[in-house]
């Protein structure tokens, strides 16, 4: 990554394991940030709940950024699930108070979706000329958003996301609940060979936004690690980079988990990056390298 002009970055949701990269990555490059979250967990983070429209205008008229980056969500699945409410009011409603704030200000905004805005049912990569039909709340809500943005403001960039991994202390997905099951001494390890996806590293979505800033080519973006696999192939590519050989690793299919992951999912959840690719931007390497460099900093 190459330094540039300075810029003002406001990010909302700024504590999980996007916004964490995220923070690294745009102060590596000089840019400063406003970082807020809804529960803060650092030092230079301010308190934000999304949901209080009032409260975002407050912060983005004393900030004047030059781009606002909406992280803030559930991403949950199951909590979405039991309190569908709750998921519109933050991945649907709070996204477009943000949106109109944006507009209000005259401000660019990046958004970031999801692959569980699909159901699943295609059998093929997504492209962004497919149309959502999400199968669960957390995706309805954020279909929702999706749908409301471009309506809101046209400076806006819009990235979905697939099986995100990165952010390492603040990981709470697949590969780091696989290298903690490792951690903690297990030898055979569980995990589905009948769901697919492209695992997306945090690091390398967050350069892409930053590569993608400059262009001003705005509009809604597919933007994961390339190539695609099952859950199953990734805890089992996970043991072979660690060289645990005396580890296990067992196919199961779906209803192996049913009790501790009861909402619906789609059985095939990856992303073609068609529009990057057809526009000549090709920043996102393939899941495996990406994986590799993940686990030499767990």
């Amino acid at each position: 990554m190459c330094k540039k002009d300075k810029l003002k970055i406001f990010i909302t949701g700024a504590s999980g394991m996007l916004g964490t990269t995220l923070y690294d990555v745009f102060t590596s490059v000089g840019y400063d940030i406003i970082s807020t979250d809804l529960s803060p967990l650092d030092p230079w983070s301010l308190q934000l709940d999304i949901r209080n429209k009032k409260a975002i205008e407050i912060m983005i008229k004393d900030t004047k950024p030059d781009f606002v980056f909406n992280l803030a969500a559930l991403t949950d699945v199951e909590y979405c699930e039991k309190h569908p409410q709750e998921s519109y009011d933050t991945n649907a409603r709070g996204a477009i108070n943000v949106a109109e704030v944006c507009r209000d200000f005259e401000t660019p905004l990046v958004h970031i979706s999801t692959v569980g805005v699909f159901d699943g049912t295609k059998g093929e990569p997504y492209t962004e000329y497919d149309d959502p039909n999400p199968v669960n709340s957390y995706g309805k809500a954020k279909h929702e958003a999706e749908k409301a943005i471009p309506q809101i403001l046209d400076n806006h960039f819009i990235f979905r996301a697939g099986w995100m991994m990165g952010g390492k202390d603040r990981d709470k997905k697949f590969v780091s609940k696989i290298c903690n099951q490792i951690k903690n001494g297990a030898t055979t390890l569980y995990a589905l060979d009948d769901m697919f996806g492209c695992p997306t590293y945090t690091r390398d979505f967050s350069e892409g936004i930053f590569r993608m800033l400059d262009t001003k080519d705005y509009g809604l973006y597919n933007m994961g690690n390339e190539g695609y696999c099952s859950r199953y192939g990734v805890a089992k590519r996970i043991v072979d980079i660690l060289g645990f050989n005396h580890i296990k690793v067992e196919p199961v299919k779906k209803g192996f988990f049913a009790k501790d992951y009861f909402a619906p999912r789609p059985a095939f959840e990856v992303l073609e990056n068609k529009k990057l690719h057809d526009k000549g931007y090709f920043i996102m390497r393939n899941w495996e390298e990406a994986l590799v460099e993940y686990l030499k900093l767990l």
